[in-house]
């Protein structure tokens, strides 16, 4: 049986997952639709994914009061940090749409830069977990740290009116913050498969901290 905090934590992932695929699907239904509905999915887009790294703040907050790892505070802050960078994105969208768009573009590669400080956070964190899994969170985080750094200078080539420049950014920087989402939910979701074996191992064989004995 998995702990509550890494349910949580997963739970967080795939919204994570859904709110990144939400604002690439709106980036790239700007031209293919309009372009306030690429607008508004990008901006519900961020408020889920700022919900997702809420609750694996919440959850890493829980797995650190259980084993008292420093790692779950670094990455909890990490997480945190990321979900004030997705409400600025979302702020920021829906300023945009309002007509405010230079103001908008300017608050999203704010926001963007504050998630991508936040993703790298939470790569130093779960770097120090030291497994091959741990590793593939962080290489995960990564991704999306260089996805949202990828937008902010979207952003920026938008406010120089480079448009076809800046969209393209924003397009490419959207869909590696996907897979990036991918990654730590593959990561996750074997992590908490083998803390669950480990657990149903001990359990069968009645293991103790100086002897096992197998009933």
């Amino acid at each position: 049986m998995s702990e509550p905090g890494d349910d949580i934590v997963l739970i967080g992932a795939y919204f994570l997952l859904f709110g990144t695929l939400t604002s690439a699907v709106g980036v790239s239904s700007k031209k293919i639709v309009s372009e306030n509905f690429g607008r508004d999915l990008f901006a519900k887009g961020n408020a889920i994914e700022a919900f997702g790294n809420s609750l694996q703040a919440i959850g890493r907050e829980k797995l650190y009061y259980k084993d008292k790892e420093e790692v779950e505070l670094t990455i909890m802050f990490g997480a945190w940090t990321q979900a004030a960078g997705n409400i600025t994105n979302t702020i920021a969208t829906n300023l945009e749409i309002q007509g405010l768009e230079e103001e908008g573009h300017k608050l999203n590669a704010i926001g963007s830069v504050i998630q991508a400080i936040g993703a790298q956070v939470e790569t130093t964190g779960a770097l120090e977990g030291g497994t091959q899994l741990a590793k593939i969170e962080a290489y995960g985080n990564e991704l999306i740290g260089l996805g949202a750094l990828i937008d902010g200078i979207g952003n920026v080539a938008l406010l120089n009116e480079k448009v076809n420049l800046g969209e393209q950014l924003l397009l490419f920087g959207s869909w590696v913050q996907v897979f990036g989402s991918i990654l730590i939910i593959y990561s996750l979701r074997n992590r908490i498969r083998e803390e669950e074996m480990k657990n149903h191992n001990e359990y069968r064989y009645g293991y103790y901290p100086n002897k096992t004995v197998e009933f």
